[in-house]
């Protein structure tokens, strides 16, 4: 997924912090979406620097249940949900 388009949702919580809910078209067509939970201050380009690293790692192939195959190592990235359309 080289080429490819990001809408952004964002809603703040009681607990002050944002819920952002994102979508990414490729050509035209949906291809996923997902959520991520920031604090507040985090900037825009953060943001979409996030969401960029995650679809390129699940690009690779890496993405799915890395965790599970070494239990000491925490996943970095657990305010990121991502789902296929």
């Amino acid at each position: 997924m080289e080429d490819f388009k990001l809408s952004l949702l964002s809603k703040r919580l009681r607990s002050g912090k944002c819920q952002i809910k994102f979508i990414i078209t490729e050509s035209a067509q949906e291809k996923m979406y997902g959520y991520m939970l920031t604090e507040s201050g985090t900037t825009l380009r953060e943001v979409v620097k996030k969401i960029e690293r995650q679809v390129k790692i699940r690009g690779e192939g890496e993405y799915y249940h890395s965790h599970l195959y070494n239990l000491a190592l925490k996943q970095q990235n657990e305010e990121i949900l991502i789902f296929n359309s």
